[in-house]
């Protein structure tokens, strides 16, 4: 992983002070005859009072948007929640924000020879593959996984954004180029003995349905399930677990060819959770009956 010095000093925001001036005003007044003082008159501009904000909630921090420092989003409004950094976080992002905003999370840097569908840089040369999803809403909830977490706008007004972090864990990416001899030995006997394992028995993995996914958007990015495809060995389960307030459904088959029968959820309602045991190899594709553009894939080893 490159040094992510720049594009940590990128995102840093900027705090704006107002500052409310008093203005003075004089008037003197010459008079006939013998020179006579005349009062000052003061004169006091009323202070320019604050735009009111709603009282923060327990538990919750405040951040305040700036311009978005990447290269071709200079008119678009960031709000960084977790600074770019060696560190892979991963959580669920509470949020209650001034206005409808988009959600952000970075992986990166990246190298040269990765092709994502989606960048963003502050210079040209440190790199980040981007994941953006566009809920439309002000207020909700995002499990989410990156480099860096964000929320953003296409606008060129601040807003603001009350926040928590749920189950918030870090992980430290190694990186094994940057060590000596020895230690890179190490490390490759540490990182690549447990792939040469068999595994142990069936496996759960987990897929969730993110919030805000009951509107078109989630598609631009193949964020309507996350992850939208995932690749597991037969005999393995997966389970959907429906963090949106809308009701979804998990539907083997494609919008286009519509169900194939193999495995249906039926509606999974909000908080529920849909499981499927898939024993036979081969690829699957599923999809949400109710909202078409949510599409998603199991490949079956």
């Amino acid at each position: 992983m490159a040094s992510i010095d720049k594009a940590a000093i990128a995102f840093t925001i900027a705090i704006i002070v107002v500052g409310v001036g008093t203005a003075f005003y004089m008037d003197g007044v010459q008079s006939a005859g013998p020179s006579v003082s005349t009062p000052t008159v003061t004169k006091t501009v009323e202070p320019v009072m604050e735009e009111k904000m709603k009282p923060l909630k327990s538990g919750y921090e405040r951040a305040t948007s700036d311009t978005d420092p990447g290269l071709g989003h200079e008119s678009h409004q960031l709000a960084v929640l977790l600074a770019p950094s060696d560190m892979i976080y991963s959580g669920t992002l509470v949020y209650d924000a001034s206005e409808n905003i988009q959600l952000v999370t970075l992986r990166g840097p990246i190298g040269a020879d990765e092709k994502p569908a989606k960048t963003w840089t502050p210079d040209g040369e440190t790199i980040f593959e981007l994941t953006f999803v566009d809920p439309k809403n002000a207020k909700g909830e995002w499990a989410f996984s990156g480099n860096a977490l964000a929320v953003h706008t296409m606008k060129t007004t601040a807003f603001t954004v009350d926040y928590k972090i749920l189950d918030l864990t870090k992980t430290e990416a190694i990186i094994v180029e940057e060590k000596t001899v020895e230690l890179e030995e190490k490390i490759s006997i540490e990182v690549t003995a447990p792939a040469m394992e068999e595994p142990a028995g069936p496996t759960t993995h987990t897929v969730d349905i993110p919030v805000g996914t009951s509107v078109p958007g989630c598609e631009e990015n193949n964020a309507c399930y996350l992850p939208a495809d995932i690749t597991i060995n037969a005999g393995d389960t997966v389970e959907w677990i429906n963090i949106d307030t809308a009701a979804h459904t998990v539907t083997g088959g494609s919008p286009a060819d519509g169900p194939s029968g193999i495995f249906d959820s039926s509606l999974v309602m909000a908080d529920a959770v849909y499981a499927f045991e898939f024993n036979d190899p081969g690829s699957y594709d599923y999809f949400c009956m109710v909202h078409p553009w949510m599409v998603g894939s199991v490949t079956v080893n």
